[in-house]
C-alpha cells in the first residue's frame, strides 16, 4: 500500500507539472485566436511557390476585372472550376456601386495538393488584376500537441494500472478524478489537432470578381 501511495504521489506530481505548463502555455494559441501568437508566415509573388512543410496553411486572395458580357459566365466557370477540383465554397457576396457595376467575391477551399494548380486555372478563365498569396507555418505547434498527447496519454495508462491496484475507495477515487482532468486535457488537444489538421488538408482562395 505504501508502494501505491508513493508511486501515486509521483504521478500526480508529474501531471500537476503537465497542467501548470498547459494553462501557463496559452493553448488559445493552437486556434490562432490569441494576440500574442506569430505564425511563420510566408507570402510569395504570383509566379512564386508556396513554401514547403509538414503543416502549412495556405491561403490567397485575388481579383480580376472582367466585361459586362462576361460576368455571370466568369461566375459560372469559377464555380464549375471549383466542383472538379473536389473543392467547395463557403461564402459569397454580390454588391453594386454607384455606377451600377456589380462585384462578386467568392471563398473557395480546395484541395492543398491541387491549390497551386487550381489558381493557375483560375487565372485561365480571367487573368488576375492583383493576388496575394501566403502560408503560415504551424507544424511546431502540431509536434508540441503531438508531444502532450503522448505524455498525457503515458500518464493515462499509469494511472489506470494504479487504480485497478487500489484497495481503499479513496485510492479509487483520487485516481478517478486524476484521470478525469487528464480525459479533458486530451479532448482539448485532440480538438486542437483537428482544427490544424482540416486547416492543412484545404487550402483557401478569396477572389474578387469586378464588372466593368
Amino acid at each position: 500500500v505504501k508502494n501505491l501511495k508513493l508511486l501515486f504521489f509521483l504521478l500526480t506530481f508529474s501531471f500537476c507539472s503537465q497542467s501548470s505548463e498547459m494553462t501557463t502555455g496559452t493553448p488559445e494559441q493552437y486556434f490562432g485566436g490569441n494576440e500574442d501568437i506569430t505564425f511563420s508566415e510566408t507570402s510569395v509573388t504570383r509566379d512564386g511557390n508556396f513554401s514547403q512543410g509538414d503543416y502549412i496553411i495556405k491561403t490567397a486572395y485575388a481579383s480580376t476585372d472582367v466585361s459586362s458580357s462576361n460576368f455571370e459566365s466568369t461566375i459560372s466557370d469559377v464555380e464549375i472550376l471549383v466542383k472538379n477540383y473536389n473543392g467547395n465554397i463557403s461564402n459569397t457576396y454580390l454588391s453594386t456601386n454607384y455606377q451600377g457595376l456589380k462585384s462578386y467575391n467568392l471563398t473557395m477551399n480546395i484541395p492543398s495538393e491541387e491549390f497551386e494548380i487550381f489558381i493557375s486555372k483560375v487565372e485561365e478563365i480571367s487573368k488576375f488584376t492583383n493576388i496575394s498569396l501566403t502560408a503560415n507555418d504551424v507544424t511546431k505547434y502540431v509536434l508540441d500537441i503531438d508531444s502532450r498527447l503522448n505524455s498525457l496519454q503515458n500518464e493515462k495508462k499509469a494511472l489506470e494500472e494504479i487504480k485497478k491496484e487500489a484497495a481503499t475507495t479513496s485510492d479509487k477515487l483520487q485516481v478517478q478524478s486524476q484521470l478525469r482532468y487528464i480525459n479533458q486535457d486530451i479532448f482539448v488537444l485532440e480538438g486542437q489537432k483537428e482544427y490544424y489538421e482540416n486547416s492543412v488538408s484545404y487550402s483557401s482562395l478569396t477572389l474578387n470578381i469586378r464588372e466593368g
